[in-house]
């Protein structure tokens, strides 16, 4: 933990006294970066004068109102400008690096290089430091110097093969696997850097490529395609309602026997085109043709209850809005409300995480562009207004205003 910052014994918020600073961008960084939040670390955002690309749809000048993706992004941290092109700016990066227990950074490499912040130029000033490094396809290798997206990580790791015909390719998943794999394999082993930090006293830098990440998790996914249908089946009930029907494993024999009662779908349980997965998929017509007789006897909620009752896997199929209100969450009070500055009261999610039944309950919007620069400063470093007014005549801030 930083020195002289003690836990404050919140079984919700194990990480606090933690001191992270964020340099990263876009996704995978953010997502590393939140996690440490949602676990009560006190994370420092460090953004360049034009602010995080992601910040707004448009313009990124302070006070502009933020997109969607920054705001489920973002949550639960402070924000601070610093140009790291210039020396004044630099400067302040040491110092705030010399007294944090993580530092995370997505630059493409070399930038950190030329910038003289990489981790063996922060290390003499905090042997302690966990510095983690995120990219592409690694910081070293014939592949380190192409520029990466989530997209052409799921093209270069195999995912399209998963979601294009047999023998083909289609087009990435629209959700940012990659990024998002990275982000949560980089908080894992900034945890683990963490524990081990405390047993021995050392720091580490951490390395972690968004390819290798995306590939561990891959290489358990359904290369067979076993989930499609027959064994994933959309159907609906008689009110048009739309429901997913999973019958893998031991399930498939329990929906044919439950089908098989209703009038003319006997064959469900006796075809023997039907017993088999194999044989299934051979006659998938005629089988998805009867299955869906069968489910239109009856609305979508009898049907969720009937499954529910032999312990088939199914549910209604939703719009994330309707998920989000949804009294499950409702009753989990896993959604909470914050003021965002030009959005209004918005809802959002509050940390997945529950320690013997409780949840960090302080969840704050995300911050505008600088909008903790003189706090940190002075709070953490010490500096009083003359110093920062220095900073500022020096170039730290770009041009922005100190706020």
């Amino acid at each position: 933990m930083t020195p002289g910052v003690a836990s404050d014994g919140d079984p919700a918020r194990p990480l606090a006294g933690v001191r992270v600073l964020d340099l990263t961008t876009f996704l995978s960084g953010p997502v590393a970066a939140r996690t440490l939040a949602d676990l009560g670390a006190d994370v420092v955002r460090v953004e360049p004068p034009r602010g995080d690309p992601t910040r707004a749809g448009t313009g990124l000048a302070k006070g502009d109102p933020p997109s969607a993706f920054y705001v489920a992004l973002h949550r639960d941290r402070r924000a601070i400008v610093l140009d790291l092109k210039t020396d004044a700016g630099r400067g302040v990066l040491h110092e705030l690096a010399a007294g944090s227990d993580v530092l995370l950074e997505n630059f493409r490499p070399g930038v950190t290089e030329r910038l003289g912040i990489r981790d063996a130029d922060l290390r003499p000033a905090n042997p302690g430091l966990v510095y983690c490094t995120i990219t592409g396809f690694g910081p070293d290798g014939p592949y380190s110097q192409l520029p990466a997206t989530d997209g052409a990580v799921q093209a270069f790791g195999g995912v399209l093969e998963l979601t294009g015909p047999p023998g083909g390719f289609g087009l990435p998943v629209p959700l940012p696997l990659a990024d998002l794999l990275a982000g949560a394999t980089a908080a894992q082993g900034i945890l683990a850097a963490l524990v081990a930090r405390g047993r021995h006293g050392r720091g580490t830098h951490l390395d972690v490529s968004m390819v290798e990440a995306l590939l561990g998790w891959l290489l358990v996914g359904d290369r067979e395609r076993t989930l499609a249908p027959p064994t994933t089946l959309v159907v609906s009930g008689r009110d048009d309602v739309p429901i997913l029907v999973q019958t893998s494993l031991h399930f498939q024999g329990r929906l044919a026997t439950l089908l098989a009662t209703v009038p003319g779908c006997g064959a469900l349980a006796d075809d023997a085109r039907f017993v088999t997965r194999e044989g299934r998929r051979e006659h998938l017509d005629d089988y998805l043709a009867i299955v869906r007789r069968a489910f239109a006897t009856r609305t979508s909620a009898e049907w969720l209850d009937a499954l529910a009752a032999i312990g088939i896997p199914a549910s209604r199929v939703q719009r994330i809005d309707d998920a989000l209100a949804h009294p499950q969450l409702t009753h989990r009070g896993s959604i909470v409300g914050v003021d965002v500055p030009g959005l209004g009261h918005e809802a959002v999610l509050a940390s997945p995480f529950r320690f013997d039944g409780q949840r960090k309950t302080e969840t704050t919007a995300p911050p505008t562009l600088g909008e903790h620069t003189r706090e940190v400063l002075r709070d953490v470093l010490g500096y009083d207004d003359p110093r920062i007014a220095g900073l500022a005549a020096d170039g730290a801030f770009g041009d922005r205003p100190v706020a």
